[in-house]
């Protein structure tokens, strides 16, 4: 560990575990690795004797409800903005910019708290007082592992929160698969099996527990699979009355997008998903192709291989022809 990385740890502790109330937070529509590293740090200072609570911008999915801790979580409203109002420290993990998470982020802006910043992701904004920003790492999750096991706090990682940093690495590296899956991971991960994580039950509880509902609704997605631009390019469509049609939600679509790119020769795809009020699109890539910037032109975000975005107040059949025409001329550039 170089003398930065030491200090940012030491500093990070520090803020966290020597105040009385603190709140995590993470983005709208929670991954693994969001609700993992949420949790995570949630055990950790709980076992320090610290109020700390986890509230979110929206629920978590339904596969993620399992996690140790999970059903503490709060949904942000009325009932925890005193939370929010009265936290010492307010830590934001997995996101770069307080627009990530909605009016929360509004709240937490107006707060007198001070604000921690965990995360991986290009671009941060500077919203924070203490920023640990690390666009190398491979998930916020093997961060927190990161920090705890090697800022002075690995004797304080209980089952629990192997379990819960366990899983955000996994989700949030396709189950080992994508890069930035290094040799340092596979350490971290081996210590975390040695604390208490499971991965058979990690991995089932996540990827095997899919509704009837849901796995008809992939059935519908991956019949609506087109390729464009030489087989290059794969999109994929899920309409608002497919969702109706299979009892679903906007969730249960998570990981759909993977599909695309399981196809030979498609080095982008893109999921488009029609809700109320909004087409949600998401953009995977492999190689040098770059999906980031695509998705920041529709005001979203995200890795320079995995990134979304969220369109309102637009026609469904517009913005699929948008988007689809941009990531078409990458390929004829």
């Amino acid at each position: 560990m170089n003398n930065d990385q030491s200090a940012i740890y030491s500093s990070i502790i520090s803020a966290i575990s020597q105040v009385r109330r603190v709140v995590i937070t993470t983005h709208v529509n929670p991954d693994g690795d969001a609700i993992g590293s949420s949790l995570a740090l949630w055990h950790w200072l709980r076992g320090r004797g610290i109020d700390a609570s986890v509230v979110l911008p929206n629920a978590a999915p339904s596969n993620l409800r399992w996690m140790p801790g999970a059903s503490s979580m709060l949904t942000f409203g009325p009932a925890s903005m005193q939370l929010i109002d009265t936290a010492e420290v307010i830590v934001v993990l997995d996101l770069n910019t307080l627009t990530r998470l909605g009016e929360l982020g509004q709240r937490i802006a107006a707060s007198t708290a001070r604000i921690i910043n965990i995360d991986h992701h290009t671009h941060p904004q500077d919203f924070a007082h203490i920023a640990h920003i690390d666009t190398s790492a491979c998930s916020t999750c093997a961060m927190i592992g990161q920090l705890l096991f090697t800022g002075g706090a690995a004797s304080d990682i209980s089952p629990e929160i192997a379990t819960c940093i366990y899983t955000g690495i996994m989700t949030d590296t396709g189950s080992f698969r994508f890069p930035r899956t290094t040799e340092a991971v596979f350490r971290l991960v081996a210590d975390l099996v040695e604390k208490g994580a499971d991965p058979v039950v990690c991995f089932d509880e996540v990827m095997n527990q899919s509704s009837f509902g849901r796995t008809k609704l992939l059935g519908a997605a991956l019949a609506s699979l087109t390729l464009r631009s030489g087989g290059r390019l794969c999109t994929m469509t899920v309409r608002r009355q497919d969702l109706l049609d299979t009892g679903c939600s906007v969730d249960d679509v998570e990981g759909f997008v993977h599909h695309t790119l399981s196809i030979a020769g498609v080095q982008m795809g893109i999921l488009f998903v029609e809700v109320d009020g909004e087409i949600k699109c998401s953009f995977r890539s492999k190689g040098d192709v770059f999906v980031r910037d695509l998705a920041a032109t529709l005001g979203g975000g995200g890795h320079v291989h995995a990134a979304g975005a969220r369109v309102r107040h637009r026609a469904y059949e517009e913005v699929v022809a948008q988007v689809t025409t941009s990531a078409e001329a990458l390929f004829a550039a």
